[in-house]
């Protein structure tokens, strides 16, 4: 009973501040709401159609976009990229290099949005590159700049 109460009270306090999914285990997890990022999202998107619209007249600024499908924001500092085929492709430098450029249009709208400090940007985002859903790159602790790639 108690613990029902704990568990009814801790969710009417998660859902008031904006988290709509609590799901409840051996550890309790905590989905925060899509609708808290959809915004964000949607301005990634648009800015990434952008540059895809510019890859063809201008391969060396806007060419990475071609190898990629979508970005999404997922909170703190963390981005997913979904890549195209043609990605694994590429070489690992050529790799590290459209992942930067993603790196780059992410911190421009998460600072815009204020989801980040211009000094959070300068060490990078937190990012995880998929394939299908394959995971075929994430950023190094180390260095969020330099990526692990899989052969996914």
């Amino acid at each position: 009973m108690r613990k029902s109460f704990i568990l009814a009270a801790t969710a009417l306090t998660l859902l008031s501040t904006g988290i709509t999914s609590v799901a409840v285990n051996s550890t309790t997890t905590i989905l925060a709401s899509s609708k808290k990022y959809k915004s964000i999202n949607k301005d990634l998107a648009k800015n990434l159609k952008e540059d895809q619209s510019y890859a063809d007249q201008d391969p060396d600024n806007y060419g990475y976009s071609k190898y990629i499908e979508k970005v999404k924001y997922t909170g703190n500092s963390d981005i997913n990229v979904y890549v195209n085929g043609g990605f694994k492709e590429l070489s690992d430098s050529e790799k590290t290099e459209v992942l930067n450029q993603v790196q780059s249009l992410a911190k421009m709208v998460l600072v815009q949005n204020s989801k980040i400090s211009s000094s959070e940007a300068g060490e990078g985002l937190i990012l995880e590159a998929f394939n299908d859903k394959n995971s075929v790159a994430v950023s190094k602790i180390s260095n969020h700049k330099a990526y692990r790639f899989t052969n996914n």
